[in-house]
């Protein structure tokens, strides 16, 4: 009989094993002038950062602001501040949902200081959605940082100052930007485009700023987004005398008034920068739960959220996690950094990120 459908084991010797690849030549060790560039993978405590730089900032502009003839300060309160640009820049680039909060969560320090970080962060990530080179996102960060060294001192009484401005007062805010090009100047840079920023951050493209009432083609682009970046910022930042603007009114509010004092695209491109509620915005959901926007998604208005407030009030002090797709979970509305009812800490809630960054030589 024919037996079909069955294999039979065969009986054959096993097979010789392949033979074995020849050793790999032994590669010569690289020449000490030839530089080898390796991953390395780093830790980053970003808001830890953040305060630091602006604590470095803080006495950098300082000194800086007591002028020409401090000349033993000068030199190195420059290279602090070079120093903290780069680092702000590089902190954009490893974490940016944590630096996006910045303009809403930093406290602390000079009024000045926080003021020109948070305009400073917004214009380096809208100049980079532009495609702008990073080298000249540098210069753009460090005019930011310095824009309003003219009047650094007045800056930290009109925080808690509402009325109208005193002679002395209005004559220190238009002549801010030229003499903050002076003492910038005075300090060692020399710099056009970032002395020209500084000098040009209020000026309007229809001719309606200060101090050089210019127009059009004659201001830098980047004048003209900074100009744009530092409104939203001093809008959402809390005064002594008031709290901040939530984001997305603040950006309505801002877009009406721009008018003709600047591009249209700049407006479109900061509303595309910032968004509707940006990282550390307070806000309440769907459920009834309320919490801090935490990192944002690829849908503008489904960020991730950090819930700190349940529906029936209970607090939550370490905070759960949400997602925003879902229509019962969605953001009904912002609210009130209160209403949370527990301190919100930077620090902690953006925790440290393992980053790979490239190796470069001397490290």
């Amino acid at each position: 009989m024919a037996l079909t459908g069955f294999r039979f084991a065969s009986h054959r010797a096993p097979p010789e094993p392949p033979p074995r690849p020849a050793p790999a030549a032994v590669r010569a060790p690289a020449p000490e002038s030839q530089t080898i560039m390796m991953p390395r993978v780093a830790r980053t405590r970003p808001w830890t950062r953040v305060l630091a730089l602006r604590d470095t900032l803080d006495d950098a502009l300082a000194r800086i602001a007591r002028g020409a003839g401090d000349t033993g300060d000068g030199p190195g309160a420059l290279a602090a501040l070079r120093d903290a640009g780069e680092s702000l820049q590089r902190l954009c680039a490893l974490d940016p949902d944590a630096l996006a909060a910045l303009p809403l969560r930093l406290d602390g320090g000079h009024y000045g200081t926080r003021h020109a970080m948070a305009a400073a962060v917004v214009l380096e990530f809208m100049l980079a959605r532009r495609g702008a080179p990073a080298a000249e996102r540098r210069t753009a960060v460090l005019a930011a940082l310095t824009m309003n060294v003219g009047m650094h001192g007045l800056q930290e009484t009109l925080w808690s100052h509402s009325g109208p401005l005193s002679p002395s007062q209005r004559e220190g805010v238009l002549g801010h930007p030229r003499l903050g090009v002076a003492l910038l100047r005075a300090a060692g840079v020399d710099d056009p485009l970032w002395l020209a920023i500084v000098a040009q951050h209020h000026e309007h493209l229809d001719g309606t700023g200060y101090p050089a009432r210019l127009a059009g083609d004659a201001i830098v682009p980047e004048a003209q987004a900074l100009m744009v970046a530092e409104r939203w910022c001093a809008m959402v930042a809390p005064r002594a005398y008031r709290s901040g603007a939530p984001p997305d009114r603040a950006l309505e509010v801002l877009l009406g008034r721009l008018g003709a004092e600047a591009d249209p695209a700049l407006g479109a491109l900061l509303a595309d920068t910032v968004g509707p509620t940006p990282p550390g915005t307070p806000v309440r959901l769907a459920n009834g739960e309320l919490g801090l926007v935490l990192r944002r998604t690829a849908d503008p208005h489904a960020p991730l959220v950090r819930v700190f407030r349940s529906p029936i009030g209970a607090v939550l002090p370490e905070g759960v996690g949400r997602t925003t797709s879902e229509a019962r979970q969605r953001i009904e509305g912002t609210v009130h950094l209160d209403a949370l009812a527990c301190p919100i800490d930077p620090e902690r809630i953006w925790e440290a990120a393992e980053v790979v960054e490239a190796e470069t030589a001397g490290h």
